[in-house]
């Protein structure tokens, strides 16, 4: 795993802390869908970077509850906990997020989803960044569809959509700006569907669009998630087209041993994995390293995503069945 810190504004978000005993440590992660895998790992990487480090560790499922996310938060601050991670289910909790932490004196790390505090300076962050994960996707596409041979007429795209979540909409957009760029396909044939992150509204709202658009007769789509890119695969497939009429690639890899480990391809073609469990890693270690020795926090950890295929899945097996 590579990874690039941008830490300029590192200093200016977070003045030097006083030393304290490891075994006095409490790091709080909170976390806003605590049953998907991907969490799962991002969760399980945070404990272990906590445990080596020495310090206690709690963590808190808020399942996309923005009133038990600052409920959580406060009741992990009144039992004196050092530092906190959070995976916000709602970037407009930024800013309250960040004045109960700057009010309790404790250093905040913003995971997978970047927030800003009330005064709009970034939050210290640990995560991808979104637009351009997104335009590695659109790259694959676009390859893979030159690959395909396919007419541009008969090709409809599906940009599958949770428009209640800025990195989402931004990973959609470099998913559109980098296939449009590198193909003959143009905007007037994307389909907009809005869905809610999970697999299941994906495979409703990608059927919807399959019955409304029968002019095409293949199919390129991309998500800001596995969730939703396998959804759309399995409503292809639920709809009768073969597994060669659509093209989709996902982010995360947190579905690719369910679309892959069955020896059978679908529409789902690959994903950007990034392995969760490195974000959980390096929030816990940033956090543990402001606290132990008064290191300001970096503005921004990116990670870079492997792509997982059919082709090359095996490599990756027992990474991504392990859960």
């Amino acid at each position: 795993m590579n990874f690039r810190t941008l830490t300029a504004l590192g200093a200016a978000l977070l003045a030097p802390l006083p030393a304290a005993a490891d075994d006095d440590i409490k790091i709080g992660y909170i976390n806003k869908m605590g049953d998907h895998p991907w969490f799962v790992a991002e969760v399980a990487g945070a404990a272990e970077a906590a445990a080596a480090g020495g310090a206690q560790f709690a963590s808190q499922d808020v399942q996309f509850n923005a009133d038990l996310t600052i409920t959580t938060l406060d009741t992990m601050i009144g039992d004196g906990v050092d530092g906190i991670a959070i995976v916000v289910p709602d970037r407009a909790l930024g800013p309250i997020v960040a004045q109960r932490a700057a009010e309790a004196g404790i250093p905040l790390v913003a995971v997978d989803d970047d927030i800003v505090d009330n005064d709009g300076n970034p939050v210290p962050y640990v995560g991808l960044n979104a637009f351009a994960i997104g335009e590695r996707v659109g790259e694959e596409l676009a390859q893979k569809y030159a690959a395909a041979g396919w007419d541009a007429g008969s090709v409809g795209i599906v940009s599958i959509e949770d428009r209640k979540a800025d990195t989402c909409m931004q990973r959609n957009g470099g998913a559109e700006k980098a296939l449009l760029a590198n193909s003959d396909l143009t905007e007037d044939q994307i389909v907009r569907a809005a869905y809610d992150n999970t697999m299941v509204n994906a495979i409703d709202v990608m059927t919807t669009t399959l019955t409304a658009n029968p002019q095409y007769d293949n199919w390129i789509f991309y998500a800001c998630n596995d969730d939703g890119v396998l959804g759309a695969a399995r409503a292809m497939e639920n709809s009768g087209y073969s597994a060669d009429s659509g093209i989709g690639i996902g982010i995360d890899g947190s579905r690719a041993c369910d679309a892959f480990g069955n020896g059978r391809e679908s529409a789902y073609k690959g994903t950007m994995w990034l392995n969760s469990a490195n974000h959980g890693r390096d929030a816990v270690n940033l956090l543990l390293a402001a606290i132990k020795d008064g290191a300001a926090l970096p503005i921004a950890t990116y990670s870079d995503p492997e792509f997982v295929t059919f082709d090359n899945f095996d490599t990756y097996r027992d990474r991504l069945c392990s859960n």
